[in-house]
């Protein structure tokens, strides 16, 4: 079994000598409930790419204390920057899931969108999503933890300013399509981004929307799938291109 990683809160800190950590959460988990000891090892990571293995050489109630062993830079990462825009779920512990599978895929940011069709307008327990952001990072071995964005309109989503630029690829699957995500090939570009329709699809505006600002519309294969299983699909697919 491998050394426990954590992601650093604020008011802990690191560097290529020494390690400190004064927030509440770290301290409480590791004294009460790991009941960790001077001397263990931990493996730490500040979400900068870097991450450290250190070992613990004072504890008190307010203050953990160590010295870094050794420090790499992670290459756990995809070497395309993946953007994934949900559309919010009716049910919260299906779009959770999507979180915590997407960031051990390797998906760099969420947009949480809301379509034609969406029936949940707004995110709920925005603090335990974050928690469940970090966890999964810590769980599969990044360094970097997604980010989380506020929830936007499909049509607002479609003008954000990258879309601009040359580098982005738009891949929006879809029932009728141009082909299938399996027959793509992708090119150099920096930052692909996945679009994944509510329970009930994308409605044919917006997939003329999407058309209009450069979209791939695409096909996850031969069944119908449900959204939480599209986004998962079509990040592992992607991933498996990138990472091959």
């Amino acid at each position: 079994m491998g050394l426990h990683r954590f992601y650093l809160k604020e008011g802990d800190s690191v560097d290529d000598r020494v390690f400190t950590i004064e927030s509440e959460e770290l301290i409480h988990q590791w004294r009460n409930v790991l009941r960790f000891r001077t001397g263990e090892s931990v493996v730490l990571f500040d979400g900068t790419g870097r991450e450290y293995v250190g070992e613990i050489t004072g504890m008190n109630p307010k203050t953990i204390e160590g010295k870094v062993i050794s420090m790499k830079m992670c290459d756990t990462e995809l070497p395309n920057h993946i953007i994934l825009a949900q559309s919010i779920l009716k049910n919260p512990e299906k779009f959770e899931w999507i979180l915590q599978k997407g960031t051990e895929l390797g998906v760099a940011e969420f947009y949480p969108v809301i379509t034609h069709r969406t029936e949940a307008l707004s995110l709920r327990k925005i603090d335990r999503l974050q928690r469940i952001l970090v966890e999964a990072t810590e769980q599969c071995g990044r360094c970097i933890v997604p980010i989380l964005h506020e929830p936007v309109t499909f049509e607002k989503f479609l003008r954000l300013e990258f879309f601009d630029k040359k580098e982005v690829e738009l891949i929006v699957p879809h029932l009728v399509a141009d082909g299938s995500l399996a027959d793509f090939s992708l090119n150099s570009r920096k930052c692909v981004v996945i679009c994944i329709g509510p329970e009930g699809g994308f409605d044919e505006n917006e997939i003329v929307a999407a058309r209009e600002v450069g979209a791939r519309i695409v096909t996850l294969g031969r069944r119908v799938l449900r959204s939480e299983t599209a986004a998962l699909s079509a990040v592992a697919q992607l991933a498996a291109k990138l990472d091959g």
